[in-house]
């Protein structure tokens, strides 16, 4: 009975810390938000700047990838370093890419946001 105990209470301490993951490496919400704006990045890419072949594609991705970045208030390094943490544990990169998936799907069935116009502002 005290073996139960002490394994349900370090699954409420291991469900109750803050994050799975060390303090210098991206958090999972923050790592989900930048890969899935790096995809955008690449199926831009892959849609319509590579029918550009004058353009430079790899050095568009670089520019477009650092403006992610910056966005997130990241940088490439430490994106990399989490990219590189999370293949080393797979039950929390797992826990990423699933909700990658859902959230991607989410926004692909979700209607755009439209602002209706006022009756009085139409001319």
């Amino acid at each position: 009975m005290r073996k139960a105990a002490y394994i349900c209470l370090s699954f409420i301490f291991i469900g109750c810390s803050k994050s799975p993951v060390p303090k210098d490496i991206l958090t999972v919400d923050k790592m989900e938000k930048v890969v899935y704006d790096l995809m955008q990045v690449d199926e831009y890419l892959n849609s319509f700047a590579i029918k550009d072949s004058l353009d430079d594609i790899k050095k568009k991705r670089s520019i477009f990838y650092e403006q992610v970045f910056r966005l997130h208030n990241t940088n490439r390094k430490e994106f990399y370093t989490s990219y590189k943490y999370y293949q080393q544990h797979p039950d929390i990169q797992k826990i990423l890419f699933d909700s990658l998936y859902e959230n991607a799907g989410r926004r692909k069935t979700m209607p755009p946001r439209i602002t209706p116009i006022k009756p009085g502002k139409i001319k």
